[in-house]
């Protein structure tokens, strides 16, 4: 805008312009007033300018990574909370009740390899990592007994999803650990070859661990007098449950050691101590096993009995954890009729001790389990 047109204004809106040239000046608004419009009109026709295609893919791509970012912090947050309560319901399904399924499927198996096994008894706690996701690992020492001794041989791991059982993997040290050592059931066939050459050949300073078979079933109180004046160790009976007549091997022996199988029930209570807290009352208690007289029979079947009535209310389990434990109200059933009767027996002591039962008529066949240099006490 010039100068002369902004005076010509100031001067027309103040009233001083008069005739022909007031006339001009207003026709000369007119025209600008149009000029004004058509300028405004034009502008609105005008297309909105195209955003750059390259900055377009930028966003877009930003956009994208923004939603999986977001999605993915959802999940792994869905996760964390999923976790804490799946870990919360692990713990109270395996750790709640009395007693609770952690306690019971301890004991199943360390009952079952008590009465399978003939060093199942020792080394009878198992340790237990229950995990976040409603599932328990078990594991187990695997141990045998040479002379006063016991040493580790392998690990039995079992693992659970809620109260389904897995297959139990065991794990040896060594390739002698999983050698196969039988019992032989009393018939009159052809005896089966016996290890005393190699006892012969042992040095006097080795002390060993054997499988014995009698020449008959005999009573417990009558395998205990066998070895009553002999300087070994009886550490396992093998029993007749009726399903073994008719083989000679013994593959699935069952038995029950020289000490009673006392059951977590059985234990007496010596010692109870708590202490109050903020959070509530924690308390300890100290139990014992009940008292046993050496040479009580009575006591040793009964307590083996109320093995086998436990393991047959977790038949499954136990099964799963040893294929000789099958059919176990056939076995019971037999020996609740037949009573407890002894085909052989696991023992262990010096190694020329143990050659001794050669001369016994009683002792037909003798397997040797394993041999260590002297540990005798």
């Amino acid at each position: 805008m010039s100068e002369a047109f902004k005076k010509k204004l100031m001067e027309y809106e103040r009233g001083e312009l008069e005739g022909e040239e007031l006339a001009l000046f207003e026709e000369e608004l007119t025209k600008l007033e149009q000029y004004q419009e058509f300028l405004e009109g034009h502008d609105d026709q005008q297309p909105a300018p195209v955003m750059n295609e390259k900055k377009q893919r930028r966003i877009i791509w930003r956009g994208k990574w923004k939603a999986r970012f977001q999605t993915a912090l959802s999940a792994i947050g869905l996760f964390i909370v999923f976790t804490i309560i799946a870990t919360i319901i692990s713990g109270l399904y395996y750790q709640v009740g009395s007693p609770n399924r952690n306690d019971v499927y301890r004991e199943i198996i360390d009952l079952t390899l008590t009465v399978t096994e003939p060093y199942g008894y020792i080394g009878a706690s198992s340790g237990s990592s229950i995990g976040p996701y409603f599932n328990m690992d078990m594991s187990r020492d695997l141990m045998k007994k040479v002379g006063s001794e016991s040493v580790k041989v392998g690990e039995l791991n079992v693992k659970f999803l809620f109260s389904f059982m897995g297959v139990p993997i065991r794990e040896y040290n060594g390739q002698e650990a999983q050698n196969s050592t039988n019992f032989y059931y009393p018939t009159d066939g052809d005896d089966y070859l016996s290890d005393w050459d190699q006892l012969e050949y042992l040095h006097e300073g080795t002390v060993v661990s054997a499988y014995v078979s009698f020449d008959q079933l005999m009573e417990t109180r009558d395998v205990e007098a066998l070895f009553a004046d002999r300087d070994l160790f009886v550490e396992w009976y093998a029993v007749d449950t009726g399903l073994s007549e008719g083989n000679d091997v013994i593959w699935n022996p069952i038995g029950f050691p020289s000490n009673p199988i006392w059951h977590d029930d059985d234990m007496v209570l010596i010692e109870k101590e708590e202490e109050k807290t903020w959070f509530g009352t924690l308390g300890s208690e100290l139990r014992s096993s009940p008292e046993y007289n050496e040479g009580n029979q009575a006591m040793l079947h009964e307590q083996f009995m109320k093995t086998l009535y436990f393991l047959k209310d977790h038949k499954r389990k136990a099964e799963n954890l040893m294929s000789g434990i099958y059919d176990l109200e056939e076995i019971i059933a037999y020996l609740e009729e037949n009573g407890v009767k002894n085909y052989g027996a696991v023992i262990t002591g010096p190694t020329k001790e143990v050659l001794k039962l050669q001369d016994e008529p009683r002792i037909a066949q003798l397997e040797v389990d394993e041999v260590a240099f002297w540990n005798w006490e």
